[in-house]
């Protein structure tokens, strides 16, 4: 790994020296020589760095290797002094020229030119000597490998996530055992004990995940615990787990009443993964912490773990131990993720793959990554390389599954792919990574650079280093954003000791430390620091006692480029300890103000204080001209007083390209930052600075941004020099205006018109457009330059919303790809557009006329007063607004009277609320394939539709606050075969009893969530819910019943049931006439038996 890190390094300066040494004003200081000369020297030496690997088990050149490192790390910092100084020039020189100052030399800058020519010429000097000694070594040149050539393969960026093999029976014994406790258990807690990598966390995934499970609990959390920690710490976790914020006091007594507020009666199942505590008593007083939190019967805890000891006798007894896969089912794994769908495997390498399974013994983990690995090959020499490697010879078990898993990280396709998987040792195991977040950090190492020669900048070579690592399963667990890119991941525990194995030297991750444990920090690059609670205390590290004790060592304090700190940040420390910082990540320390000392970090470019109490920057942020991403996210005091947060020389910062913050944030002078990438909102204000243009230079912005106040652009010109037509990485454009300004005089047309985007575009939002109608571009989706028109042919979705005023919708027609559509308060609108094909004289049937759009996927109208038809002259059937429409919700439409579902549609949901004057369902005949149906507070509808053509599809059907409605149809539940959960009422209050459920007892099976609601005047329920054996939840709310029918008591299969707005049943009749086996019974959501 020596010969990787350095390399990467090497690579940074090579562009580095050769980028600055093109400069003029490195020209004009008399540099280029003295650079050329460093950039042949280490040329020279890279080459010999490949033989240098292969060496690196003799002293001489380990030695060799640790001082070329120093070196290439002081080339580094000295080449990023010159480079500071050229952008700060270059600061200078723009606001000379914006006030028409001429620029005269100094006995400073001066003094800095000899400094410097000092410093190249010594590193060179250094690098002399280093290749003389690599001479003296016999080491070779070798033509190492171009690393853009190697990153030009096409990766998969939706590869699927693997479906779970051969534990079918372990995860319906341990679902079995969360979800049928018996009367006197409180609190159920199962272990799955296995070896790394034998699958425990997919099982407990594939678990938490089960529908039934989904149904039986009210709620779930998970937590990756990964290290040994006190109860404390492991009950505040798990708040924060279920709460999403950290605890306000630690105390034992206020974190259990904080759990008790968050829980309160509910059945829960909490998943703990990788636990290592074994200890009986730790289990024992867990326990008892989590009874008091709650000790209604029925939740449960689902504990991951190596350990076969672990805890409890109970636990021991109920424990389930994963042994290893068969051969046909870990190959089964192999063959999906090794040969890529669609294409033919070679019987050869088929064979060499089976070979290669029976070496993985069973672990799905070596399965999964040594198949991802594969899946890059081809060539039959290099499965015969893993296939005959001499790992699979190790004996002891950890060291084969390690030195397997390494052989994926040999085999990734140069040094700079390795650096960046082995720096994600530096995050904690267990935690979710972000993928943006990792392309970063990756940047501001210099692991990643802009790719010319395929026109790539630096974010984009990242994120095929990301994919490239997904693909190789390398990392899991991921998630994508609306754009499709990674937006977080995680890496199995085996894989980070992996990881922190390669680069133990250089990075040092500590996880609730200790005092000494950080007065002991050794020499490194990349630290991370996270805190934790002692004896109900916090435990803060002082970031101020660290730097003025640890990093006093000039050399430690030199060597770190990386700094993660959770602690205490004191408002007048000084961060002159950390000068060669690249990195520091101060999210959600306890610091409220940035001292001024932080405009010395020099090399620093990436700067995180989210989730902090920082509420202004000081002036010398303007001095970070090396910075490339400062992120605000969550800081709550910026957002009071705003417009001061800021300071006038944030203008500075020349190489920013990614900056998050609040949204409520406006930012001046943005127009000068021309290196930004990220930038999520702008606010248009009338002043100097904060106006429309200053988006005009950001050429590079990319995936969304938001323009908020657009009432304050007046004309057509005006929102021109946007340039939101020259930003084609925009994926995503909101558009807002403000709807509490004087509409009659704004010109929002005009505005809209110069605010055309460029034909990338994916996602369009317009917010509170005062105009009766759009302009052509929006009314057509197409762009308009020159005259020529071309569609928006890439939006997948749009939403426009309070458009109060607008009479007509854009054509959709045109848009291959749109796939979600919502409407929202467009009063004026009365008819969904769209096009009548016309015969003679006649309009032709449904099945002439043109839909709306030919792919949306899911439509909702929300608030429209007027909209009565999809479209003039016909009924409103789904079949108007696209043939692969899936989801349709109607809510507060109050002229909607009618729907006709009777031609066939794949509609999957339908839900309608609140449509108050909607009198008829005339027939769902047509909607085969519907599998959720609701229909809520719609009180002029007189009766439901057949459900015949939805026996074999239903799932989920809901008909509440119907007044009108006195009966459902005959024969209604006769239809239905998979129907799971049923709400209902209530109806008419003119009846006198609930409306029959006749022939719900062919749902027995089925059936496992009833809610019914009735009227204080009915004082039964149906006695045909007796026969729903498989009935596990129920609740009854507003039924004036007195008693609980006997039958109710008997009915085994119920393991929840509440009692809501039942005033005139008491406690200890529903205690009495309550389901026997009932885990929860709750009166009105917080009283419970």
């Amino acid at each position: 790994m020596a010969e990787a890190l350095i390399t990467i390094a090497a690579e940074g300066v090579l562009k580095k020296v050769l980028s600055i040494a093109a400069n003029e004003i490195v020209i004009a200081w008399g540099y280029e020589e003295k650079l050329t000369t460093l950039h042949d020297l280490l040329d020279l030496i890279r080459a010999k760095l490949r033989d240098a690997e292969r060496q690196k088990g003799t002293e001489a050149v380990m030695v060799w290797l640790k001082q070329l490192k120093d070196v290439v790390s002081e080339a580094d910092d000295v080449l990023d002094e010159v480079h500071y100084e050229m952008l700060r020039r270059e600061v200078k020189k723009r606001d000379w020229i914006a006030r028409k100052v001429p620029t005269l030399p100094s006995l400073k800058k001066l003094s800095f030119r000899r400094e410097m020519s000092h410093k190249i010429e010594n590193v060179s000097k250094k690098l002399f000597e280093i290749n003389k000694r690599a001479n003296d070594l016999r080491l070779e040149n070798e033509q190492s490998i171009p690393v853009s050539n190697s990153l030009c393969r096409e990766t998969d960026p939706y590869l699927d996530e693997f479906k779970i093999i051969g534990r079918g029976n372990d995860e319906l014994h341990i679902i079995e055992l969360l979800t049928h406790s018996r009367k006197d258990e409180n609190l159920k807690i199962v272990p799955i004990v296995g070896m790394g990598g034998i699958g425990k966390t997919t099982l407990a995934k594939s678990i938490y995940n089960n529908p039934k499970i989904e149904q039986h609990f009210d709620v779930r959390a998970w937590l990756c615990v990964s290290v040994k920690i006190e109860v404390n710490t492991l009950l505040a976790n798990i708040y924060e787990a279920l709460a999403g914020k950290e605890c306000e006091s630690r105390t034992r007594v206020n974190i259990i009443k904080d759990l008790q507020k968050e829980l309160g009666s509910k059945t829960y199942l909490l998943v703990l993964d990788d636990v290592w505590d074994e200890e009986r008593a730790h289990w024992d007083d867990f326990r008892t912490c989590m009874l008091k939190v709650n000790s209604q019967n029925g939740s449960g805890i689902l504990v991951t773990t190596r350990n076969l000891e672990i805890g409890t006798l109970a636990m021991s007894e109920e424990f389930r131990a994963l042994q290893g896969l068969s051969d046909d089912q870990c190959w089964s794994i192999f063959k999906e993720i090794a040969f890529v769908a669609g294409e033919p495997s070679l019987r050869e390498l088929e064979e060499i793959g089976r070979d290669i399974v029976k070496k993985c013994r069973g672990l799905p983990l070596l399965v999964n990554v040594i198949g991802g690995m594969l899946r890059n090959y081809n060539d039959k020499a290099k499965w015969l390389s893993i296939r005959d490697s001499k790992v699979w010879d190790l004996e002891g078990e950890g060291d084969r599954v390690q030195n397997t898993l390494k052989l994926s990280f040999d085999n990734l396709p140069n040094s700079i792919v390795k650096q960046c998987f082995a720096y994600c040792s530096i995050f904690q195991k267990g935690s979710v990574m972000k993928g943006e977040e990792l392309v970063q950090l990756w940047m501001a190492l210099g692991f990643v650079q802009g790719d010319e020669a395929r026109n790539k900048d630096m974010e984009d070579v990242g994120n095929d280093i990301v994919e490239i690592l997904v693909s190789n399963l390398l990392l899991q667990d991921v998630t994508r954003d609306e754009y499709g890119y990674v937006a977080g991941c995680s890496m199995h525990d085996l894989l980070h000791d992996l990881s922190s194995s390669l680069v133990r030297h250089e990075s040092l991750r500590l996880v609730h430390p200790t005092h000494d444990d950080i007065m002991r920090i050794p020499q490194v690059k990349h630290l991370s620091v996270y805190r934790h609670w002692k004896d109900d205390v916090r435990i803060n590290i002082s970031l101020k006692k660290m730097s003025s004790v640890v990093f006093k060592d000039e050399m430690k304090a030199r060597s770190l480029h990386t700094l993660f700190f959770e602690g205490e940040v004191e408002n007048n420390i000084s961060f002159q300890h950390f000068k060669s910082l690249r990195i520091l990540k101060l999210d959600r320390c306890r610091l409220c103000i940035l001292d001024e000392s932080i405009g010395e970090l020099t090399h620093l470019k990436y700067l995180d204080l989210s989730n902090t109490e920082v509420g202004s920057l000081p002036k010398s942020i303007g001095k970070l001209y090396h910075l490339q991403t400062l992120k605000l996210c969550g800081c709550r005091s910026f957002k009071i007083n705003h417009l001061r947060r800021l300071p006038i020389e944030f203008r500075n910062l020349i190489s920013l390209r990614h900056f998050e913050f609040p949204d409520t944030v406006p930012i001046n002078n943005v127009g000068q930052l021309t290196s930004l990438r990220t930038l999520p909102s702008f606010h248009v204000l009338g002043k100097k600075g904060h106006q429309i243009e200053e988006l005009g230079p950001l050429k590079h912005l990319g995936r969304k941004l938001r323009i908020l106040n657009l009432e304050k652009v007046k004309t057509k010109k005006e929102a021109t020099k946007a340039d939101l037509y020259g930003k084609k990485n925009l994926s995503k454009i909101e558009l807002c205006w403000n709807n509490k300004d004087d509409v009659a005089n704004r010109n929002d047309k005009d505005v809209l018109e110069g605010l055309q985007p460029h034909e990338n575009l994916q996602s369009l939002t317009i917010y509170n457009f005062s105009g009766d109608n759009f302009p052509q571009w929006v009314s057509t989706m197409a762009i308009g330059i020159e005259g020529k028109w071309t569609p928006l042919h890439k939006l997948v979705d749009i939403k426009l919303i309070r458009c109060h005023n607008c009479r007509h919708l854009p054509m959709l027609e045109n848009l291959p790809l749109l796939r979600d559509l919502v409407l929202r308060n467009m009063d004026n609108l009365t008819c969904l557009s769209g096009f009548l094909v016309k015969k003679g004289d006649k309009v032709t049937g449904s099945g002439s006329i043109k839909p709306l759009s030919p792919s949306l996927r899911s439509l909702q109208l929300i608030g429209m007063e007027r909209l009565e038809k999809w479209m003039d002259a016909a009924t409103n059937s789904s079949t108007l607004l696209s043939p692969v429409l899936e989801k349709l919700y109607i809510y507060n439409c109050p002229k909607i009277a009618v729907l006709d579902e009777c031609h066939p549609h794949p509609l999957l949901s339908l839900k309608i609320k609140n449509c108050k004057n909607l009198k008829s369902i005339k027939s769902i005949e047509g909607l085969a394939s519907l599998e959720s149906l609701s229909i809520d507070g719609c009180h002029s509808l007189m009766g439901l539709p057949d459900f015949h053509n939805q026996g074999h599809s239903l799932k989920r059907l809901s008909v509440t606050e119907c007044n009108k409605l006195t009966s459902l149809p005959p024969k209604m539940f006769e239809c239905f075969s998979i129907l799971s959960r049923l709400k209902l009422g209530p109806f008419s209050k003119e009846l006198h009893s609930f409306p029959s459920l006749r022939g719900i007892k062919k749902l027995r099976n089925h059936l496992h969530s009833l809610e019914l609601n009735g009227w204080d005047h009915l004082e039964s329920i149906p006695e045909e819910i007796k026969h729903l054996i498989s009935l596990s939840r129920l609740t009854i709310q507003g039924f004036g019943m007195r008693e609980l029918p006997i039958w109710l008591t008997n009915m085994s299969s119920i393991r929840y049931i509440a009692f809501n707005d039942c005033k005139r049943l008491d406690k200890e009749t529903i205690k009495r006439g309550a389901p026997t086996d009932a885990d929860n019974v709750l009166i009105d959501g917080c009283r419970s038996v």
